[in-house]
């Protein structure tokens, strides 16, 4: 009797889903970077602007995209300051991050899939995720992340409730040593890094 009780409960327990897995997998190094191709495509329209550059993330949730392509600039997220540092025009911008702008970040949601959770209504099938906001907003509809053969995000969209979509080509992960936490809060040459203005 009591095998088929454990069997029973081995069948009905959850096993770890997509989300999980992916978490799994970027815990296994420090750090991971990988080169990324971003379209812009507003809605209605066949073609926009497309964009390059490297993309670096850690654990627990520091972000940053280095944008190497047209006008050079750097978004980092700390996991609480979200800065935008663009050198040619000597500006750096920074915005705190609360819970609904963090989940809105690409693979912020690879991160923290608790968080996610919270958030998102989620949906998985294959190497496919979709992610609908439970409360969606202006800026955000829908996130599909497809993941390849070796658990890493190959491919990411965001949609808002516009129908402009947002979407991110990854290639070449690479595991990384731990970086510094001031990688992750950038600034322009000889300054420190900007902070939010506070309301």
């Amino acid at each position: 009797m009591l095998h088929i009780v454990l069997a029973l409960a081995l069948v009905a327990a959850p096993g770890p889903d997509a989300l999980d897995r992916l978490a799994a997998v970027l815990r296994e190094a420090k750090a991971w970077q990988a080169g990324f191709i971003q379209r812009y495509t507003p809605e209605g329209f066949e073609a926009g602007t497309t964009e390059k550059g490297t993309l670096t993330l850690s654990q627990p949730a520091l972000l940053r995209f280095d944008y190497t392509s047209a006008a050079p600039r750097i978004f980092a997220t700390d996991g609480s300051v979200g800065r935008l540092v663009d050198q040619g025009a000597g500006s750096c911008d920074a915005v705190r991050l609360d819970a609904g702008a963090w989940g809105r970040l690409p693979l912020a949601v690879a991160l923290d899939p608790q968080a996610a959770r919270r958030a998102f209504v989620i949906d998985s099938s294959g190497p496919t995720l979709r992610l609908v906001p439970k409360e969606p907003t202006p800026e955000l509809a829908e996130i599909t992340m497809t993941l390849s053969a070796d658990g890493l995000p190959s491919g990411l969209t965001v949609r808002d409730a516009s129908g402009n979509r947002n979407q991110f080509t990854f290639s070449g992960w690479q595991r990384r040593t731990e970086l510094p936490p001031s990688f992750f809060r950038p600034s322009l040459p000889g300054s420190r890094p900007c902070a939010p203005e506070e309301e």
